[in-house]
């Protein structure tokens, strides 16, 4: 088994081979929760999914915008070529956002050398500048001394691009960011769930400090202590509203429709919530 969104690591099979221990995990879990077959479609790709629905209702509060916690900390995919194309597209935007253009400018390299770096190296700058000066994931920029928000999507975003277009044009991983997915590849099967405020212990992160997935941690002094903005008790919505767009675009509309239904037939969810909705993938700063 192995972690879906990561199979284009540059570190390869030891950030996303799944461990014997994690594997028995996982069929332990799908076996005790309720779950639902439904077909996913992801860049192209067809797969059929074994998900954990109820999962799916779980409370998430994704406020970029006020979180100090480095979540586009590496780069977590060597780069596809449309997202390539789409950086020297708006390389002056793209430059204005992360600076890494200035930053190779200032190290001594020639425009050039930018571009060639752009198209061909696994994070788009040179090996050697990958996490140093170009701190955190290349993509990244600050737009403020607290919080890291994506320059691919704010590009999209001000150029008006619908959600579809968004989600094609970054990494598919940074899109589902904290939806976990496991593919069985000798069934081309796939086992999606949503991590809960505690471990699950076979996802490819421990989410419990996680305040994105925990209201319970959003109250808390400690955390109030380092955040003393955002995250607001009552922003906080099941994911399947938050993430309606996100997911129709990355894993197709049937998986949406799918996960909705079983979730308004067990009323684990109310239409009314979705009437009410603010979709995260088109939140701007």
């Amino acid at each position: 088994m192995k972690y879906f969104l990561f199979l284009n690591h540059p570190k390869g099979e030891s950030v996303y081979k799944v461990s014997e221990e994690r594997e028995l995990l996982l069929r332990e879990h799908f076996k005790r929760v309720d779950i639902i077959r439904t077909e996913v479609v992801a860049r192209g790709e067809k797969y059929e999914a074994v998900v954990d629905y109820s999962a799916f209702s779980n409370l998430g509060n994704f406020d970029c915008f006020n979180c100090q916690d480095p979540c586009c900390a590496d780069n977590p995919i060597i780069y596809e070529k449309h997202t390539r194309e789409f950086v020297l597209d708006n390389l002056n935007e793209y430059n204005e956002l992360t600076k890494n253009v200035d930053i190779l400018l200032e190290l001594g390299s020639e425009i050039e050398d930018v571009i060639t770096s752009i198209e061909n190296d696994f994070a788009m700058v040179p090996d050697e500048n990958v996490e140093e000066e170009v701190s955190l994931c290349t993509c990244s920029y600050k737009p403020n001394n607290k919080s890291t928000l994506c320059s691919l999507h704010s590009i999209c975003l001000n150029k008006g691009l619908e959600g579809k277009e968004i989600v094609e044009i970054k990494p598919l991983v940074c899109s589902l960011w904290p939806i976990d997915i496991v593919i069985d590849e000798e069934e081309k099967l796939l086992y999606i769930t949503v991590p809960d405020d505690f471990t699950t212990g076979f996802t490819i992160e421990d989410y419990y400090n996680t305040v994105c997935v925990n209201r319970d941690l959003s109250q808390s002094a400690s955390f109030r202590r380092k955040n003393p903005e955002g995250f607001k008790f009552e922003d906080y919505k099941p994911i399947i509203i938050s993430y309606g767009e996100t997911l129709k675009y990355s894993l197709g509309e049937k998986i949406y429709k799918d996960i909705k239904k079983v979730l308004l037939d067990e009323e684990l969810v109310f239409i009314e919530e979705f009437e009410e909705k603010e979709e995260q993938i088109f939140k701007k700063i």
